[in-house]
């Protein structure tokens, strides 16, 4: 009499109870594993992370004690880089750093090919860089930089410029990169492209003028800085035989003081 209830609840077992309990049991092993995961990938980023800042300690100790680097010192931070890399492949900070090593490796190759190689490498990396932090204007800067080597001066270049400039308008280092490619394709720019360089030399006149200046006299664009605020000391001697301003086709002083 007892048999079909019997069956029935042996059969509900399996209809009903067993796959709720299997999916009991596996849900905490799913955590487990995910937490497994989630503790590598932790660890892994803090690897990699580390590994950057190491080769960051001595490339601030290249800029304090202004020693020039040769090739072996270049490589050697590269390879920081690199191995950082091999932890999170995708890391901007370590491809923004090796970009910088490769544009560093191009200006210290003999080899005009390897030289191209190198300045290639660079904006492949900072390319990578700029889809995980496309707010950089350092990333941006460097890429037009990259650029300007291979003789791209194209959309992207120009792209890059604008960019360099918008994000990082009072960051001395993106402004001096933005100011050098900017007057190295000088001729191929716009009249709102060569006021943007002349804007930024008005603002590096506040905190950054001697290096601002270097740059503008590298180029013999010295009607950039004549006349302006911050500039009267470093720029007074070359200002009494500067290029009259006409000549750089955009109003340079007005409204810059």
């Amino acid at each position: 009499m007892h048999e079909p209830v019997a069956r029935a609840g042996f059969a509900g077992f399996f209809r009903s109870d067993g796959p709720r309990r299997g999916l009991q049991l596996a849900g905490p092993v799913v955590l487990a594993v995910l937490l497994l995961l989630v503790a590598a990938q932790a660890g892994r980023l803090g690897i990699s992370g580390l590994i950057v800042e190491l080769a960051q300690q001595e490339v601030d100790r290249w800029v304090s004690t202004r020693k020039p680097q040769g090739m072996a010192s270049v490589n050697r931070v590269a390879g920081y880089y690199s191995d950082s890399l091999g932890y999170v492949s995708d890391n901007p900070w370590a491809l923004e750093g090796l970009a910088a090593m490769e544009l560093a490796k191009m200006r210290l190759s003999m080899v005009p090919g390897e030289a191209v190689a190198h300045a290639k490498a660079a904006r492949t990396h900072l390319r990578s860089a700029l889809l995980q932090r496309p707010t950089s204007p350092f990333l941006w800067a460097n890429l037009a930089l990259a650029k300007l080597y291979l003789d791209e001066k194209d959309g992207e270049f120009f792209t890059a410029l604008r960019h360099a400039d918008e994000l990082g308008p009072w960051e001395p280092r993106s402004q001096e990169i933005f100011l050098f490619a900017s007057l190295a394709a000088w001729d191929k720019l716009e009249a709102g492209q060569r006021q943007a360089a002349a804007l930024s030399v008005g603002r590096g006149g506040v905190h950054n003028a001697l290096k601002m200046f270097d740059i503008v006299k590298s180029y013999g664009r010295f009607e950039l800085v004549c006349g302006l605020k911050g500039y009267d000391v470093v720029a007074g001697p070359a200002c009494t035989k500067a290029v009259p301003a006409s000549r750089s086709n955009v109003p340079i002083n007005k409204g810059r003081r």
